[in-house]
């Protein structure tokens, strides 16, 4: 009986051992690999344990990127605002309805744009512990574009409150792209995206900007910038010169009417002139030298 009972004795060991091996690893912690919300509504995180099983005693513990302070903890059968994160204050729930079956998701009310980023659900047992990431992508789909003209050859596009980060598109009414001279991406103090973008006026009867994302959310806005079927050869290209070349002609003309004026002047001048001596010519004749006639002019005779 001994050789038997020898046996008997390894063999539970080796079960004792494979069996506590087996629970080191008996469930995984899944979920999906990202959710989208849009700015300002609730969200849920999903996060659950393959195989199913009872995870009212573990620790469940949401946290992005840090340990702590953490999103949302549950420990000891509750919940545990003790060291949570300030910006969920009050914002954050743990799905329980199917805890026991190993479903726990996170719920988020009122997301913000700080909000979006990677979620590590972790969860430990006496004797095991695992964890997964899910990103959430907030977004918002921003202000219709809005085009102005910062002056005659120059237009601006801008569009505010887009999230994720958008980009921006300029098409004339062929739907051919246009290169911008100039553009700017910055966020606001709600960590919003503002786009805004110039270009030089194009030779083209309209133009559309067009704002998206990543996500294919968009928004846009077009804007006639001249009439249709008018040759933008007239109005704009040659719109300078022609000014030019008017003002030129009215100078130019003002300048000969002067000269014109001055050219009379002179001849009104040397024809008095010439009446003048003719004038003098006739006293000298009539009265005698030149002395005797300014006396007879001006009374100085002696």
């Amino acid at each position: 009986m001994g050789p038997i009972m020898r046996i008997i004795t390894i063999g539970l060991s080796i079960f004792s051992t494979l069996y506590k091996e087996s629970l080191s690893v008996r469930f995984k912690v899944t979920s999906v690999t990202s959710v989208v919300a849009t700015l300002g509504s609730d969200v849920v995180l999903p996060c659950r344990l393959t195989p199913e099983m009872n995870a009212e005693k573990m620790e469940i513990r949401w946290f992005k990127p840090m340990y702590q302070p953490y999103v949302h903890l549950y420990i000891n059968g509750k919940d545990d605002y003790s060291i949570q994160m300030p910006q969920f204050t009050n914002r954050t729930e743990l799905i329980k309805e199917n805890i026991t079956r190993g479903v726990f998701p996170l719920k988020i009310h009122k997301v913000t744009a700080q909000d979006s980023g990677e979620y590590y659900c972790f969860v430990e047992s006496s004797d095991h512990h695992g964890r997964t990431i899910v990103q959430l992508n907030v977004t918002a789909v921003g202000t219709r574009p809005n085009i102005s003209k910062i002056n005659n050859d120059t237009l601006l596009c801008e569009s505010c409150d887009w999230l994720p980060k958008p980009h921006l598109t300029w098409t004339d009414n062929e739907g051919k792209q246009i290169i911008p001279s100039m553009e700017r991406l910055y966020r606001d103090e709600k960590s919003l995206y503002c786009i805004t973008s110039i270009i030089n006026l194009p030779s083209t009867s309209n133009i559309t900007c067009t704002v998206s994302n990543s996500l294919n959310q968009n928004n846009e806005f077009s804007m006639q910038i001249r009439e249709k079927g008018q040759p933008q050869t007239c109005r704009d290209l040659y719109s300078r010169y022609i000014l030019f070349w008017s003002c030129l002609a009215v100078t130019l003309g003002c300048i000969c009417l002067l000269l014109k004026s001055h050219r009379e002047l002179q001849k009104v001048y040397a024809h008095l002139i010439g009446l003048e001596n003719l004038f003098f010519f006739s006293l000298q004749m009539l009265f005698g030298d030149y002395c005797e006639i300014n006396a007879i002019i001006f009374g100085q005779r002696k």
